[in-house]
C-alpha cells in the first residue's frame, strides 16, 4: 500500500495546450514527487497511472469558473511558471520561482499604489479640498472668510515678507495659499526679508513675518497673521467707506473701552472693528445723532431716558435708521414705553426655562434654540445662544400696516415668562397658570414706515429689540453662538448680508468648551449611571441562572 506523505497541489487554471485536462492522471514527470512511499517496487510510469490529479477548482467545486486575475498580467514565459510538463523543472524550482514572481509583483505594486495616493492628494490639493479634524477647524477657511473673498469687488495684493526657517511659515504660507485658491482677486507674493530689504523698507516693515495688502492705492500692515486679522485688512482696502456704529452712552450702558468681564463691551467693539465698522460714542442730549452714523445701538442701559433723548432718537428713527436695542428685565421703563408707538411691546417679567438651563445652573440662564429658517441673522450660526437674566419682546397688533414685525428668537418649549420678578433675587420659580406665558419671544426685528410729507415717496426703518444685553458683554459673547448672534445683527441692519456668516472659534489648544444643558446633563447620567450598568446586570443574572439550570 501506498503512503502518501507530502501532497503540493498544483493549480490548474483551464484545460487546454500543455496542461492536465480535469481528472487525468498524472504525468510521469510528476509521479516521483507525489509518491514519495517506501515501496519501489513498480514502475513508477505504471504507479502514475494509478493517481487522479485534478486541478484546485475542481476540488473546491467550481471547475468551470475562469482564470484568476493577477494584478500586473505580463507575459507567460516572464513572470509565471508553467505545468510541470511544460516547465521541464523540480518541484523545489518552481516553488522558488513562484516566490520570487510574487516580490516582483510586490515592487512593482508598491510604486504605482504610491503614485495613485499622491495624484489623489495633488488633485484634493488642487481644488483645496481638505479634511480638518481639528477642533478648531484651524486649517480650513471659515464660512465667513469663504463669503467675504467670494465678495471682493477688486483685485488684491498680499505681500508676506518671511525669514527662512521660521516656525510660523508653515501657518502662514498656508493661510495665504488657501486665501489665494478660494478667490482669483488675491495675488500673493511672498518674499524673503532678508534677501529683499530694498523693498521691505519701501513697505516700512521692520519685523519678521509682516503681511501688507493692498488695493487700489489703499494700504494695510500688520504682524502676526491670523485669518481674522486677514479678513478686516481685506476690508478695510477694498470697501468704499466704512460705515460708523453709534454706540449710545449717558445711562449707564456697556462701556466700549472697559474690559471688565461682566460689564465692559471693548470685545464687542473689537469684534466690529474687524468687520471695518467704526465704533463711535454717541449721546443723545443736545445734538442729534450724526448723519454717517448707519445703525443706533442701545446696550442695556441701567438708568432710563429723558424726554429729550426719546425725542432725538425718534427723529434719528424717521430718517429713517436702523437700531439695535437691548434691554434687561425692569430696566428703562421710559424706553420700553417709547418702543411702543413702533408696535413693540416690552412688559415688566423674566423669562425662566428650567429645561434649557446650564446643567445644575439656574434657571435664569438658558440657551435659546434657534429655527435657522426663521431669520437671515440665524441661518450661519452653528451654536444656540446662550442669555442670562432675559425678559420677553412682544409685537402689538397695529393697524395700517404701519409696521410689521418678525419675532425670531424664541425661548424653549419648556420656558415661561413670569411676572414674579422676585425670580431675579431668589434664581427660582414655578409656573403659574393664568399670570404666567408659555414660550415667549426674545428677540423680535420690526420693520416700519417712516413719517414722510403727503406724496413723498415712504421710507422704511429697521429696529431689533433683544430682551437681553448681557449676552454681548465680555463674560457671555464668546459662548456659544452669541458672537454670531451680535455680529450677525450689525451686519444685517447695516445691510452687509455678504458679511453675515459664522465665524471661527479661536480657541487655545488643549482646552475646549462643553456645554450640557439640564436635560443634556439628566440624559446622560440616566443613560450612563443607570441604564448601562443595569443592562449589564440583567445580562449577568440571565447567564447565571442558565448555568444553574442546566
Amino acid at each position: 500500500m501506498c503512503v502518501l506523505r507530502a501532497l503540493h497541489l498544483r493549480a490548474d487554471r483551464q484545460p487546454g495546450a500543455r496542461r492536465l485536462p480535469h481528472r487525468a492522471p498524472a504525468a510521469p514527470p510528476l509521479a516521483p514527487f507525489v509518491e514519495r512511499s517506501g515501496h519501489r517496487g513498480g514502475d513508477a510510469a505504471a504507479d502514475a497511472g494509478a493517481l487522479a490529479l485534478q486541478p484546485l477548482p475542481a476540488v473546491l467545486g467550481r471547475p468551470d469558473r475562469g482564470a484568476r486575475r493577477v494584478l500586473l498580467p505580463v507575459h507567460r514565459g516572464l513572470l509565471r511558471v508553467g505545468d510541470a510538463p511544460g516547465a521541464r523543472s523540480t518541484a523545489v524550482a518552481g516553488a522558488a520561482l513562484n516566490a520570487w514572481t510574487q516580490r516582483l509583483r510586490l515592487v512593482l505594486a508598491i510604486p504605482a499604489l504610491v503614485g495613485i495616493f499622491f495624484l489623489g492628494q495633488a488633485i484634493l490639493d488642487a481644488r483645496a479640498v481638505r479634511l480638518d479634524l481639528t477642533p478648531e477647524r484651524r486649517y480650513t477657511l471659515s464660512d465667513h472668510a469663504r463669503k467675504i473673498l467670494d465678495g471682493l469687488p477688486a483685485d488684491v495684493r498680499v505681500i508676506a515678507f518671511l525669514r527662512a526657517q521660521d516656525p510660523r511659515n508653515l501657518l502662514i504660507r498656508d493661510l495665504l495659499r488657501q486665501v489665494a485658491l478660494r478667490s482669483p482677486r488675491v495675488h500673493v507674493d511672498i518674499l524673503d526679508v532678508n534677501r529683499s530689504p530694498a523693498l521691505a523698507r519701501q513697505y516700512g516693515v521692520d519685523s519678521y513675518g509682516a503681511l501688507v495688502v493692498e488695493s487700489d492705492g489703499r494700504r494695510r500692515m500688520f504682524s502676526n497673521p491670523r485669518e481674522e486679522v486677514l479678513l478686516a485688512a481685506l476690508l478695510q482696502v477694498t470697501r468704499q467707506e466704512r460705515k460708523v456704529v453709534g454706540w449710545v452712552v449717558g445711562h449707564g450702558e456697556g462701556d466700549l473701552v472697559d474690559t471688565d468681564r461682566h460689564r465692559g463691551f471693548s470685545t464687542a467693539r473689537a469684534l466690529l472693528e474687524q468687520e471695518y465698522y467704526e465704533v463711535r460714542p454717541v449721546t443723545l442730549i443736545g445734538d442729534e445723532v450724526p448723519v454717517e452714523v448707519t445703525v443706533l445701538v442701545i446696550a442695556g442701559p441701567q438708568k432710563d431716558f429723558l424726554a429729550e433723548e426719546l425725542t432725538a432718537l425718534d427723529r434719528y428713527l424717521q430718517r429713517p435708521g436702523q437700531a439695535l436695542i437691548m434691554l434687561d428685565p425692569l430696566r428703562a421703563p421710559d424706553l420700553g414705553h417709547f418702543l411702543r408707538r413702533f408696535a413693540v411691546d416690552l412688559p415688566a417679567d423674566v423669562v425662566v426655562d428650567p429645561a434649557a438651563r446650564l446643567y445644575g445652573g439656574e434657571f435664569l440662564t438658558m440657551q435659546i434654540p434657534i429655527a435657522r429658517s426663521e431669520h437671515p441673522i440665524l441661518t450661519p450660526l452653528d451654536a444656540s445662544p446662550l442669555f442670562s437674566r432675559a425678559r420677553s419682546v412682544a409685537m402689538l397688533p397695529v393697524e395700517h400696516e404701519v409696521a410689521v414685525g418678525v419675532p425670531f428668537l424664541r425661548a424653549g418649549e419648556e420656558s415661561w415668562a413670569t411676572t414674579d420678578t422676585g425670580v431675579l433675587r431668589t434664581g427660582a420659580a414655578h409656573f403659574v397658570s393664568g399670570r404666567d406665558r408659555r414660550g415667549p419671544t426674545v428677540g423680535l426685528e420690526v420693520a416700519f414706515r417712516t413719517l414722510t410729507p403727503p406724496g413723498a415717496e415712504p421710507q422704511q426703518g429697521r429696529l431689533i429689540v433683544y430682551g437681553n444685553a448681557g449676552f454681548a458683554n465680555n463674560f457671555f459673547i464668546e459662548f456659544l453662538g452669541n458672537t454670531d448672534l451680535f455680529v450677525n445683527t450689525v451686519n444685517w441692519l447695516a445691510r452687509e448680508p455678504q458679511a453675515i456668516a459664522h465665524r471661527p472659534h479661536r480657541q487655545e489648544l488643549g482646552l475646549q468648551q462643553f456645554y450640557v444643558s439640564a436635560e443634556e446633563g439628566d440624559a446622560t447620567f440616566w443613560a450612563a449611571a443607570v441604564v448601562e450598568p443595569a443592562i449589564f446586570a440583567v445580562i449577568g443574572l440571565v447567564l447565571s441562572v442558565r448555568r444553574r439550570w442546566r
